[in-house]
């Protein structure tokens, strides 16, 4: 009896040792975890066979993208993006996203690209690569008539200038050598104005809320000379989906060269700057 027993322990021990090492198949796409099975390459596929490419935005900065008084986004970018999505057969879907966490929502895929008015930087290049579709700078603004005749920079010396303060405009004007006084204001609005009772000479500010203030008021101010200080912006990608960078550049240039870019440009800023 005894034996038997035993027989049946070592017959009931050898099935547990066998069951343990044998796991049933699993289905194919349930044997990568994680991310490993979204390889280089595979977002493009991806977004050609959903359909759609989702871009993750700031929608606080107008012009670029804002909500309207609707709530609907609306902006220079947003066209762009409809435009680009577009070209690469897609709809495009906005993923609002506060700009302190764009790039970290990148990089954990709640977005496919970032289109965001984005400056490309150094320390940005070092998560991201980027593809550029925009130059802005700084522009000079003077009331309509210009009646100091100032035409640049250089002429800026010996004068007031009004700025918005905490904002690249600030920044400008004081690596500017020679102006007089340069007076700081809590919003472009307050610039504006006080250039227009001939408070201050002239205003610099960044291109694209200066030129799009200006839309709001029709000849009563003007740009003079060329923009300087340009810092380009770019379309902002995952370093792993290098095919999708490509394409993504392709459709940019295509949008320059067929001159979608300068008519969304003429429509927000009366005027073509795509192509710094």
């Amino acid at each position: 009896m005894k034996k038997i027993i035993l027989t049946f322990l070592f017959a009931a021990l050898v099935v547990i040792v066998a069951a343990c090492g044998t796991q049933p198949d699993l289905p194919e796409n349930s044997k990568a975890s994680g991310n490993d099975s979204e390889t280089s390459g595979d977002t493009l596929a991806q977004i050609k066979e959903k359909g759609v490419l989702t871009i993750g935005v700031d929608d606080t900065f107008p012009p670029m993208e804002y909500r309207n008084d609707k709530n609907e986004l609306v902006g220079y970018d947003i066209e762009f993006a409809e435009a680009l999505g577009k070209e690469l057969g897609v709809k495009v879907k906005f993923v609002p996203s506060a700009w302190d966490g764009i790039l970290p929502g990148l990089d954990a895929k709640r977005f496919d690209i970032v289109l965001s008015s984005m400056n490309i930087t150094e320390e940005r290049e070092k998560e991201v690569d980027f593809v550029k579709y925009f130059g802005a700078g700084q522009i000079i603004a003077v009331a309509s008539g210009n009646p100091l005749n100032i035409q640049s920079v250089e002429d800026l010396k010996g004068k007031v200038v009004g700025v918005q303060m905490a904002s690249t405009g600030e920044t400008a004007a004081e690596s500017i050598e020679g102006i007089k006084e340069i007076k700081k204001y809590n919003t472009n609005t307050d610039v504006f104005n006080d250039m227009g009772l001939g408070r201050v000479d002239a205003a610099v500010i960044g291109e694209m809320v200066g030129r799009y203030y200006m839309t709001t008021k029709p000849g009563a101010f003007e740009v003079v000379g060329e923009s300087f200080q340009v810092q380009p912006m770019g379309i902002a990608v995952r370093k792993s989906d290098p095919e999708l960078s490509d394409a993504l550049e392709k459709a940019v240039q295509t949008l320059k060269d067929n001159g979608t870019l300068k008519e969304i440009s003429q429509e927000w800023f009366e005027a073509d700057i795509t192509q710094k």
